[in-house]
């Protein structure tokens, strides 16, 4: 049985930031949310480490370019499913306020998701359907926008109109709440915006069910607005009741992907990071969304965050082993297992990383490393890492070396470091576990 339950409250306590918190399990789209454990790491493949070598490369210690792609089996975090619900048919309801320019953008995106080709990519392999809406579906909130609102106000709103301005709710219903841009979201007594978080999503009980809503306050265009609502209503589908979670959290073994993450780990959490996870959609849902993650893409070599087009290219981890992680600290075991590789404290090893991508890339990518996080946590102790000189770079089927050496032991008795592979403008990244148990 996987251990989310646990992580998600001792992850927040070690990196002591905001995530998947607040009285309710509510889950936040501004950094950003388990089930058994496959026995082999959740990697369809079969490969319990994530990295051994697919396809033989010639004699030497840096391989040689291959075209089968990936070369390497890659290894890549896997969403748990916890047996919470899942939507099969979200019913999306939108809901504006009476002078709001941005209604028929976000009306025609409520509309429009549902049938797309980005719905189906992002979350239909786990079982989710596609979304209706219509003019049914639309809300239009005819009072003065107040000045500012919290969750709680948002609940009293829906739980006062439903049946009269808000349809009734079903299992199948996400109230989708477009604030006015004249209204402050106050999410844990902070101004949303100012504290860099885009939407929510969670569920309260009316009439003795469970309904899941999402919120979006106005923290840029409306443009951007359909991004972070493109992450919330993918989550609201795939994790509808945080209290009873759906998709959410990582295998243990992969337990450096909650890490990374902040402990924000559903779907459109594992995604919202990286630059390229946002862009704009082709005709006829032309509106600008963000790349959810997929379990069943990242393992096989393409982009863990879809839909994607173009080459994916990253670094795969060989010889990985099994570590433990002392996680007594915040709540949980001393010997938590999970995947990574061990290295005292004082000592240095050297990691081998396989290059691979899903198909011909337009050259090398480059190959550098990074401790923690180094998108929203860049810290500077703890590890020394350097990249083999005599090889920066390469292509599918080659290999380079990192080289660890543990200088300082943290409380989790293990260190978080992180693979960066550039190639142009673009950057892919592959955490990694240290530890020192």
């Amino acid at each position: 049985m996987s251990s989310w339950s646990l992580r998600a409250g001792l992850i927040l306590g070690v990196f002591a930031a905001i995530g998947c918190g607040g009285t309710s399990g509510v889950d936040i789209d501004g950094g950003g949310t388990d089930g058994a454990v496959d026995p082999d790491g959740g990697n369809p493949t079969g490969d319990a480490g994530g990295g051994d070598v697919t396809t033989p490369v010639e004699a030497g210690p840096y391989g040689a370019p291959s075209t089968t792609y990936p070369a390497f089996t890659p290894y890549m975090g896997q969403l748990s499913n916890n047996g919470g619900a899942v939507l099969t048919a979200p019913v999306i309801v939108t809901i504006t306020w009476d002078g709001d320019t941005g209604r028929p953008t976000f009306e025609g995106f409520g509309d429009g998701i549902g049938a797309s080709s980005y719905w189906s990519a992002a979350v239909g392999e786990y079982g989710v359907g596609a979304a209706t809406s219509g003019s049914a579906n639309h809300a239009h909130v005819t009072s003065t926008p107040p000045a500012q609102m919290s969750d709680t106000d948002i609940h009293n709103f829906i739980s006062a109109n439903v049946g009269s301005l808000l349809p009734q709710p079903t299992s199948q219903t996400i109230y989708v709440v477009y604030l006015s841009k004249s209204t402050t979201l106050l999410f844990q007594n902070q101004n949303a915006c100012q504290a860099g978080i885009g939407g929510y999503h969670d569920s309260f009980s009316i009439n003795s069910s469970e309904v899941a809503y999402a919120v979006l306050p106005r923290c840029g265009s409306d443009s951007q607005t359909t991004g972070a609502a493109s992450h919330e209503i993918g989550e609201a589908a795939t994790d509808p009741h945080p209290n009873a979670p759906g998709i959410v959290g990582f295998d243990d073994p992969y337990l450096v992907f909650d890490l990374w993450q902040r402990g924000n780990d559903e779907n459109g959490d594992a995604c919202e990071f990286f630059k390229d996870s946002y862009y704009v959609e082709s005709q006829p849902f032309a509106y600008e969304v963000q790349r959810l993650w997929s379990n069943q893409a990242g393992p096989l070599g393409h982009s863990p965050c879809q839909p994607y087009t173009g080459a994916y290219f990253n670094m795969a981890p060989l010889q990985m082993q099994d570590i433990t992680v002392d996680l007594s600290q915040n709540g949980g075991p001393a010997n938590f297992k999970t995947k990574g590789y061990a290295c005292a404290l004082n000592q240095t090893i050297q990691i081998p990383l396989g290059f691979y991508s899903d198909m011909a890339t337009t050259g090398a990518w480059t190959v550098t490393a990074a401790q923690s996080n180094p998108l929203v946590n860049p810290i500077n102790n703890g590890l020394t890492l350097s990249i083999d000189t005599a090889k920066p770079s390469g292509v599918n089927g080659e290999i380079t070396y990192l080289s660890v050496t543990v200088t300082q032991v943290g409380a989790l008795k293990a260190e978080m470091l992180t693979v960066i592979s550039t190639l142009g403008t673009t950057k892919h990244y592959l955490p990694l576990l240290i530890s020192s148990q």
